[in-house]
Order: structure tokens, then sequence, then C-alpha cells
């Protein structure tokens, strides 16, 4: 066990006496400071002084000149930050130091949400899972747009940033194409890619949009507003839920090449719910609905990456359940392009990222 390992140990025990959603700020607190140190406390804790002094990744010239061609971009390691950890693009520029080849910010709401009440974001670390309602809250697109910026001068060249877009909670599904819309247009410029996400269980109805019928015009609309901005158009992806059967899954798949889409990030967390213990507020079953991450999707993800694979030819991103080296060998296996990481890397460290880029 290296040194990194046993701190993070002490660290996590430490971490996991707190509610989920409080450790999850400290955490990103901890980041950023170690990202204004210059990011070498970040490099050495998940591996990368080490790794650097065998040759291999960060810090080895020829190593860090290699590129993955995917989506028309070029990554330097096949492995990401999944959305939902930096929500507001608060430590993209830390990435690159922690072991990551490109990230996906979001969930962005054309205006800022304060999401469901607390408590909302749960561990289980029997399964190496989490459960969330977060409720797609974020500072909305201007604010997360003006930080990804300021962050971007910080950047590492080469660091890929996603952004993934999502509906207002009181926007009408009718109405959802210009809530994705509003939601792009301050990342003009900014975002390397772009993310619909259609399949979060933690806003009402929003799954619903998960048919050829609803998509349509939210995917048109998007591309019409990409085609707007200068120099390269970004690629276009769709986030969808693990719960969607073959029948299901086919009539989109097969439509995403005439809506112009570039690729899948499959899958969004699993539809389930929380019981609550010691007098949380909850409703009358006692129960928190939300989704689930981590181990407890695994299975899942593979089974509905699977069966895309043989559906598209488009590139698929691969996340959910990813919680071993192993697990992300076996997606991109499987067929995946790139796989992302978030309830793995809460459990197994900050090594997680750089082992997974060795391996792959």
């Amino acid at each position: 066990m290296t040194m990194q390992s046993r701190i993070w140990r002490w660290l996590r025990f430490f971490l996991f006496f707190f509610d989920a959603e409080r450790a999850h700020l400290w955490t990103l607190f901890l980041i950023q400071i170690g990202n204004h140190l210059g990011g070498r406390p970040l490099r050495w804790f998940s591996g990368g002084a080490a790794i650097s002094n065998r040759g291999i990744g960060a810090g080895n010239s020829s190593a860090a000149e290699k590129t993955t061609p995917i989506l028309g971009l070029g990554f330097k390691s096949r492995v990401g930050l999944a959305a939902g950890f930096d929500k507001n693009a608060e430590i993209v520029s830390a990435l690159p130091h922690l072991g990551f080849g490109f990230a996906e910010i979001g969930t962005v709401t054309p205006l800022p949400q304060l999401g469901h009440p607390r408590p909302r974001l749960f561990r289980d670390p029997s399964q190496k899972a989490l459960f969330n309602r977060m409720g797609f809250n974020n500072l909305g697109a201007a604010v997360v747009a003006r930080n990804l910026r300021r962050e971007r001068e910080r950047l590492e060249p080469g660091f890929v940033v996603g952004v993934n877009l999502g509906k207002g909670r009181d926007t009408p599904l009718e109405d959802a194409a210009s809530d994705y819309v509003r939601a792009l247009k301050p990342f003009c410029g900014l975002a390397d890619y772009v993310v619909i996400n259609v399949s979060s269980p933690n806003t009402q109805g929003l799954r619903l949009l998960q048919s050829v019928e609803y998509l349509d015009p939210i995917v048109n609309r998007v591309g019409e507003e990409l085609a707007k901005w200068s120099g390269r158009r970004p690629p276009l992806l769709l986030k969808l839920a693990p719960e969607l059967t073959c029948e299901e899954l086919r009539p989109i798949l097969e439509s995403g090449p005439g809506w112009g889409v570039s690729g899948w990030v499959l899958t969004n967390t699993l539809m389930g719910s929380w019981s609550l213990r010691g007098g949380q507020a909850s409703d009358q079953r006692g129960q928190l609905a939300g989704g689930w991450s981590g181990g407890v999707l695994t299975t899942l993800a593979r089974d509905r990456l699977r069966e895309a694979c043989s559906m598209t030819r488009l590139p698929i991103v691969s996340v959910g359940g990813i919680v071993t080296e192993d697990e992300a060998q076996v997606r991109i296996d499987l067929g995946a392009s790139l796989v992302q990481v978030y309830s793995g890397w809460i459990y197994q460290g900050p090594e997680f990222p750089r082992k997974i880029s060795i391996k792959l």
C-alpha cells in the first residue's frame, strides 16, 4: 500500500463521519487549496510524482504529447470526471493534476437552482455506492460559464471540458428545448463538447424527454445554436438512463446521426429510494426518491453499453459503476471510447484515475 493510500484511508475515515454533501464541499475546498499551491500536492497525492519518475503520464514530455482522437478531440487520457462532482466549474484546472484527461461540468440550468432540501446525498460503503437527490443544484449558466472561463486561464493545454446541460425544474416539458438553448449560450467558446441531459431521476418529468418525439426539437434547437458558434463546432452528446430497454433505446440511437448527435453518455444514475433514519424528514413511507451511482449500477451500465454498441457506431462514454480499474478496462473492451468515474474515485481514493489511465 502506498503512502498516498494510507493517508487517503485516514482522510476518508474522517470525512465519512460527516454528512456526505458537507464532506463533498470540504473536498472541493481542499482540491482548490492544492491547486493554488501549484498543483504539486495534488500530483503527489494522486501518485503523479511516482508515475512520472517511471516515465509514464504527467511530467513526461513524450507521454504528455500522446493523445487519443475521439469525437474529433485529442484526449490525453480516456478517464474523465463525470458530471455532478464539479457542478459549478470550480476545480477544472486542478483535475489534470489528479490524473484525469477530461471532465464534464454541471449539470447546468439556465437560471440558478437550489435543488432539493438537505439531506440529499448519502453513502453506502458496503456497495461502494452513492445515493443522491440533488435536483440540479447549480449557480446557473452565466455564473458557471464565468467560472469556467477563469479556470481555463489556468488549465493545462489539451485538457477536454464538456458541459452537461439540464432543464429548469419548473419549465414545462414542451418548453424544454428553449431551456437547453438558454443554458448553452453562455458557454460559446468554452465547451469542448456538450451533453444534453434528459435522464436525471431528480427533476420531475425529465425522463419523459427520452423519446424521439421530445428529443427531436431539443436536439435540433441545440444543434442550431451550436452552428452559430464561430470556429469548430463542439460535438453534441446525449446522456441516457440505465432503465431504458432495448426497444426504447433503439429508436433514439438510430435517430442520432440524423440529428447531428456525435455520441452518447451511458448511463445516468439508477432510479431508487433511500430509507431515512433518526427522524429525518421524508415522505410518508420514510423514503426519499433519487438515483443510485457506484457499485449498484455496474451490471446495468455494462448491459446498456453492450446493447448500445450493437445499435450505433457513434462513440460512447461509459459511466456508472466503474469502481475498479478492471471494470474500466471491461468497458473499453465492450466498446466504450471513454470512461467517466465519480463514486469509484471517492471510495478508491485519489490515485484511482491515474491507475485507470495506466491500465487503459
